[in-house]
This record gives structure tokens, sequence and C-alpha cells, in this order.
């Protein structure tokens, strides 16, 4: 999996090199947008490996 840290400096210095402004909202966003995309990666590798849905048919009762 990936680190999130270090995606988060990655980002952050690449906004640096590109000689944007890193205020508090800036780190906030940043944040915030990778942790929203690991947890949609985790979701989606959750549902792609469980096992396929069986529905089965309820028996009438008695």
């Amino acid at each position: 999996m990936l680190d999130r840290e270090k995606l988060e400096m990655t980002v952050l210095q690449m906004a640096r090199l590109q000689g944007e402004k890193l205020d508090r909202h800036t780190l906030y966003t940043t944040r915030n947008e990778i942790r929203n995309a690991l947890a949609a990666k985790e979701r989606y590798r959750r549902t792609m490996e469980a096992p396929p849905y069986q529905w089965k048919k309820q028996r009438p009762p008695r």
C-alpha cells in the first residue's frame, strides 16, 4: 500500500517547486484529497476481492 505521508510530502514538494504558496488551506486540502483517494482505492480493492454475491431464494414459511 502507498504510504500516505510520503505521498503528501511528494505533492507538497512538487507544489513548492512550481512556486505555489503553501498556506494552511493548501496543506489541509492536499492532506484530505490524498486521504480520500487512498480510502477510495481501499474500498475498490475490497469490492474487487470480495466473493461474488449469490442471491438465495427465501424459503416459504411453514
